[in-house]
């Protein structure tokens, strides 16, 4: 191994995969807001780069010694052939292991250093390693059926084209399918957030399916090498079985899984008792209606970007009898609408980079809360009457908005310019009689002054 360390050319490899990395979106999202969650799946994505570039390197140790017409001189050696060529291997996947590690262990300590809530799950960072050197073993055994000096370019091309085929089988999060098995897949589920436990369900599926694929590599490389000896046919017949039957298996497990408000339930390995919301103290701004948020969200521009947006909508009605003393974040899947006593406005999680929102994040989010503030509880923004709009039309105007987020005829354009036209204090008084009609769907364009 110590011989096979010098002559392999995989660290030669390694620096353009770090560079080619740092052009990613892994480098770009290394900016606040640091959620550990959404660390952990980056660094489990690289795999997507680095899976093809383990397959290639090792599909080319794999022909060296045919390149080199080594056949007969290693054909006259008494060392068993395939624990020769599983040392190769070895060598090969151990640079590629060690820059993954590497890389995981920067990325996670840059994350350290800005996340402010919660810590490190290595699970998903897990997934990846065992996908990486099942890249590299699948590249191996291509690299050894494979008598053509093209085998490295191929398998490299090979596994990212398996890779990216098996995430397009996810069409979405409900009916993700085979596609959960991709290491591109995110580890948590795109359901997942800050406010459970982080379940391992996903990832702990996916090794599982690696395992099997790793064991029907190596016995793909044995087989290779079946004529030379008894023990290796027997290798041979105990690798392939047990790997078809373990991938199998996962695939089996990949049909129960389903996908909640906590992101993806592998029935097989669910801990239901982690499913309770963790206990948090939420941040909040003194601003004349509080914005809060989860602590983990604190550490970037996400309160400011917030509070900034909810007041504009909310300032012509704060205060009137009904409205939201305070706007809170919840979880994903959480009632929609203003709702308890005194009355929230709830917000959904989101993540905002750099300084300001995107004109068309903006557009939506800014919709979404003035819809909020007219729409029932539990009843979806989207589906509020042509009333709502109209009143939520007239708040995005006013905070300069434009009210191209909301849906609106004639009508409800019509019943927001009237609105508009009345005093602040004949707004109050109108919304103080009647915003529980309204929030009800009782009322009509028509019945807007």
């Amino acid at each position: 191994m110590r011989l096979e360390a010098r002559h392999d050319a995989t660290p030669r490899l390694l620096p353009l995969l770090a560079v080619l990395l740092g052009i990613t979106p892994l480098a770009h999202d290394l900016t606040p807001v640091a959620l550990w969650l959404d660390r952990s799946a980056d660094v489990e994505g690289s795999v997507q780069l680095a899976g093809p570039f383990a397959a290639g390197a090792a599909a080319w140790a794999a022909s060296r010694d045919r390149r080199r017409n080594m056949g007969d001189l290693l054909a006259s050696t008494s060392r068993n052939p395939y624990l020769r060529t599983l040392a190769r291997w070895l060598v090969n996947v151990g640079w590629m292991a060690a820059f993954y590690i590497a890389l995981c262990a920067t990325y996670l300590s840059i994350t350290a250093f800005q996340a402010t809530w919660g810590g490190p799950d290595l699970w998903p960072a897990g997934a990846g390693l065992v996908a990486l050197i099942v890249c590299s073993a699948a590249g191996f055994a291509l690299g050894l059926v494979l008598r053509t000096r093209f085998a490295a370019p191929l398998a490299a091309v090979g596994t990212l084209v398996v890779i990216l085929g098996v995430r397009t089988a996810a069409q979405s999060d409900l009916q993700a399918g085979i596609g959960l098995l991709s290491p591109v897949y995110p580890g948590f589920g795109l359901g997942a957030t800050v406010f459970y436990a982080p379940q391992p369900d996903l990832s702990m599926l996916k090794m599982v399916c690696d395992m099997g694929l790793l064991a029907i590599a190596l016995g793909v490389i044995a087989w290779h090498f079946r004529a030379d000896r008894p023990s290796i046919r027997r290798a041979v017949g105990i690798l392939l079985p047990a790997g078809l039957i373990v991938t199998a298996a996962a695939v089996g497990l990949d049909a129960t899984a389903r996908s909640d408000g906590h992101g993806i339930v592998v029935p097989a390995f669910r801990d239901a008792a982690a499913d309770r919301i963790i206990p948090y103290t939420p941040v909040c701004t003194r601003t004349p209606l509080p914005v809060c948020v989860h602590p983990a969200y604190d550490g970037g521009s996400e309160l400011t970007i917030l509070a900034t947006t909810i007041n504009k909508i909310v300032a012509p009605v704060l205060g009137v009898p009904g409205m939201p003393v305070r706007a809170e974040q919840l979880p994903i899947g959480a009632p929609e609408g203003v709702q308890g006593d005194p009355p929230v406005l709830p917000i959904q999680p989101n993540t905002i980079h750099g300084t300001v929102l995107g004109a068309p994040e903006a557009q939506w989010f800014a919709a979404d809360m003035a819809l909020s503030l007219f729409t029932g509880t539990h009843v979806n923004p989207e589906l509020a009457t042509p009333a709502q709009r109209a009143l939520a039309v007239y708040l995005l105007k006013q905070a300069r908005y434009g009210g191209g987020g909301v849906p609106a005829d004639p009508a409800v354009s019509a019943a927001a310019a009237r609105f508009a036209a009345l005093t602040p204090a004949a707004r109050d008084s109108w919304l103080t009689i009647h915003l529980a009609a309204l929030r009800a769907g009782y009322l009509a364009p028509a019945d807007v002054p």
